[in-house]
């Protein structure tokens, strides 16, 4: 049965091929077996191919049957029309079709296997390729943001150089108000009198002025970075 299957397959003449001797037959079984195993690794590999580009397995099954259907019959069509003739040159011309088949197979049954034995470093190489394209595109957006980023930071410095100048002058009342206290400075007298009050209420009023805006400096101070950052992630 197998091997009436591969004589179908060889295109062979059945009634002549049957009154051939074995080796004759053989030969012809063989040319058959390599006709229908070709389809098959044109079927295997056509739908290999159509899986990478359609990521559908009942597609890429379908087209790939009716592709191997197509190269067994045109394989089929040409391996039973060549002729054995005295010259070389026409024997040549007659399988000129096979060979140029044979190409076409080959390319499409090399290159899914090629691109499927690589494909950690194709995938290395197109992830370094993302990576390099994304870090070139944020120092570009970057570049951009320069003078913004400048003019933020020194928005910065201002406000820190006012808490500092305001805790600086806080920090004077404070002590001037102890030193009279203590009688170091000032009326030089002991204890909590009029002019120590006095001083101790600047004091106070330069702490409440104080407070409120090292708060809200802060977290201006705070929310920048971020606002930046998202901006260049943007």
């Amino acid at each position: 049965m197998l091997k009436n299957f591969f004589l179908t397959c060889s295109g062979v003449d059945k009634i002549l091929i049957s009154n051939c001797s074995n080796g004759e037959q053989n030969k012809y079984v063989g040319i058959g077996g390599t006709v229908f195993f070709t389809a098959i690794m044109a079927t295997i590999a056509g739908s290999y191919a159509l899986y990478t580009v359609f990521d559908n397995v009942y597609s890429a099954i379908f087209f790939g049957l009716i592709w191997g259907l197509l190269i067994f019959n045109l394989d089929r069509f040409i391996v039973a029309t060549i002729k054995k003739t005295d010259s070389k040159w026409s024997e040549f011309l007659q399988a000129s079709p096979r060979i140029v088949l044979a190409v076409i197979i080959a390319i499409v049954i090399s290159k899914p296997l090629e691109l499927k034995l690589f494909e950690k470093e194709i995938n290395q190489v197109l992830l370094m390729e993302k990576n390099q394209m994304t870090l070139e595109n944020k120092t570009q957006i970057a570049k951009q943001f320069i003078p913004e980023i400048t003019k933020i930071n020194s928005e910065i410095d201002v406000l820190k150089s006012e808490i500092t100048s305001k805790e600086s002058t806080t920090n004077t009342l404070y002590e001037t108000y102890i030193a009279e206290a203590e009688g170091r400075k000032g009326t030089k007298l002991l204890g909590k009198g009029p002019v120590y009050k006095e001083k101790r209420e600047k004091h106070d009023a330069a702490l409440v002025a104080l407070n409120q805006p090292k708060k809200e400096n802060s977290e201006k101070i705070k929310n920048w970075p971020l606002q930046i950052c998202n901006k260049l992630s943007n």
